[in-house]
């Protein structure tokens, strides 16, 4: 009876373990899903379409992936200009060369989307305007996302969970 409980404890434990996957081990179909996993629902198609695109750029960030990021960066630029959109810190953003300098626009950048998420309606979930208070040199940097456990943008795998939920969107 004792080596059935365990062989339990033992398979329990192998799974997962084996199912466990870091940032770094994700591959494409997985960090798509991520991207799509939770996201909140806006009423406008159009700003959903944003906000889906800000995500997928920040979750490049994230994963340090500079082909992603600069796909993200280039089909948000294309869903604001579709929503017909004036966000000023798109530019800087688009003009960014790489992951690095992306990651220097991102707090400006989201904290102008923040502003229109907050006037759109959302129909089901959450926006959580994240912070990080050492990002951008000491400077602190904001980012937007659709769950509250942090997932900081700034640093990649080196300080995943640094950083705050500093408001909700709803």
């Amino acid at each position: 009876m004792m080596g059935i409980a365990l062989a339990g404890m033992i398979y329990s434990a192998t799974a997962c373990t084996n199912n466990a996957k870091t940032v770094d081990d994700r591959n494409e179909t997985e960090t798509t899903a991520l991207v799509d996993n939770g996201n909140p629902k806006f009423a406008d198609a159009k700003i959903n379409a944003v906000y889906q695109h800000y995500t997928h750029l920040k979750t490049a960030l994230i994963n340090d992936d500079a082909k992603e990021a600069e796909m993200g960066t280039q089909m948000l630029e294309k869903a604001i200009k579709d929503a017909g959109m004036d966000i000023k810190n798109m530019e800087p953003m688009a003009k960014a060369a790489d992951v690095k300098a992306k990651r220097a626009q991102l707090s400006s950048l989201s904290v102008e989307l923040a502003s229109v998420f907050k006037k759109a309606k959302i129909e089901s979930g959450v926006v959580y305007k994240q912070f990080c208070p050492m990002a951008n040199d000491g400077n602190g940097g904001y980012w937007l996302a659709s769950e509250s456990p942090i997932k900081n943008p700034y640093y990649g795998k080196n300080m995943l969970s640094c950083g705050s939920v500093e408001e909700e969107i709803k």
